[in-house]
């Protein structure tokens, strides 16, 4: 009896070989990962790096403590340091504070935490060594983040800053972001933590977006992103196409040319969805003061500048002829007067700086020079608090008011 097993055989030998085809598809796309994976981490191309953040429930996102970061937007050269054990851009520093040490926890966005230069070339770190280098003991710890706001500050403030056992608090007061980034009508992302007021007059937590799916994924991606240079880059690339998105969905509708929304209010004719987020951003500096007062911790409001340029200022006057660059620095100052607290404006210095002509104090954050300005005037602030503290003082900024006073610039304005 004859059995025919040719048919059998060829799907057999069939199959085999499609493994075999499958298989070496699957080692040759490994192997082709592998490639990119070593030439992006070693050539950084298109920007690419490992992530060097991690998902936070309260604050939308952390500085992974310990990690590396690799950066080379705005400056000439690429900066790659660590962060410290507890995921500050800044030398190690222990919750204790030894004695006779007058500690300043400074809160801020990304001009703080200074990723754009070296960590011995930050305003803080440069107003520290001076202030140590006239015998003073003190310590600048820097509790800036990237993307944050005053609803972050506070979080931050409450929940890291504070174990600190700081002696003052300073917060950098950025209009080009915090007035428009800390409500949801006009952020430029949702992920992260928005305050209201109530009926009441009572601040209320919204910290939903850490039940959404967007955060959710985020969290389940970001060991391969800490891990893989490719997977960090093609996150970064959907990241700012939202980022575009949501900037198109809040451009005028009509694409006529004008003042960006946050310098409206230095006009007489200011946008009414940033009068309403300017307001917050006080209400939630208020908070802050409040919970430093409570605990006998002094409290420091520093304004960035908004328009340090002739150029500049002239630009906006252009489009609106009421634009005043010093609007910040002057209402900010009576809002400080107010709550009782000293107060520190850096347009005169910028605007100054870049009248004296030299490398220019911005490259859109500040760059090595623009940190080289604000480093007196913050440790000139930092040195006259301290010492009205260590006497038994008030923090409120007399002292401050008098030594801004007799290192005013000679530059007039109107």
């Amino acid at each position: 009896m004859r059995t025919d097993r040719g048919p059998r055989r060829d799907r057999f030998s069939g199959g085999r070989a499609l493994l075999r085809g499958l298989a070496a598809a699957a080692l040759a796309c490994v192997f082709t990962l592998l490639v990119l994976e070593g030439v992006l981490r070693t050539t950084h191309a298109f920007g690419a790096r490992v992530s060097w953040s991690e998902p936070d429930s309260l604050l939308g996102f952390r500085s992974t403590p310990g990690s590396t970061f690799w950066l080379a937007k705005e400056n000439d050269h690429p900066i790659s340091e660590r962060f410290n054990s507890h995921g500050m851009r800044d030398r190690e520093r222990s919750f204790e504070r030894s004695d006779g040490v007058c500690r300043v926890a400074f809160l801020g966005d990304s001009f703080v935490e200074a990723l754009q230069v070296e960590m011995d070339s930050t305003f803080l770190f440069l107003a520290e060594e001076s202030l140590k280098s006239e015998g003073l003991s003190v310590e600048l710890l820097n509790f800036g983040r990237s993307g944050a706001t005053q609803s972050d500050e506070l979080l931050m403030l409450r929940r890291d800053a504070l174990r600190f056992s700081p002696d003052l608090v300073a917060l950098l007061f950025v209009p080009q972001n915090d007035v428009a980034d800390v409500r949801p009508g006009t952020a430029d992302g949702l992920l992260r933590p928005f305050f209201t007021v109530s009926e009441d007059g009572d601040l209320e937590l919204d910290t939903s977006f850490n039940k959404t799916e967007q955060f959710a994924m985020r969290a389940r991606i970001n060991g391969l992103k800490q891990r893989s240079a490719f997977v960090s880059l093609l996150a970064d690339r959907y990241n700012m196409l939202q980022l575009a998105r949501r900037s198109a969905s809040l451009a005028p509708e009509d694409g006529a040319e004008g003042l960006p929304g946050y310098l409206t209010l230095c006009t007489e004719h200011p946008d009414p969805a940033y009068v309403s987020g300017y307001a917050m951003c006080k209400t939630l500096t208020a908070a802050m003061v409040d919970t430093c007062r409570s605990r006998g911790i002094g409290f420091l409001l520093v304004c960035c500048d908004v328009s340090h340029r002739p150029d500049e200022t002239s630009r906006w006057r252009a489009l609106d002829a009421t634009f005043d660059p010093w609007f910040f620095d002057r209402d900010l100052g009576a809002f400080a007067d107010s709550l009782g607290i000293a107060f520190l404006g850096l347009q005169d210095a910028f605007s100054e700086a870049a009248r004296d002509g030299g490398r220019d104090p911005h490259w859109g954050h500040w760059s090595y020079r623009g940190h080289r300005v604000a480093a007196p005037l913050v440790a000139d602030a930092v040195r006259g608090l301290c010492e009205d503290r260590s006497s038994g003082g008030s923090t409120s900024g007399e002292a401050l008011a008098a030594r801004q006073e007799r290192r005013a610039s000679a530059a007039k304005h109107k």
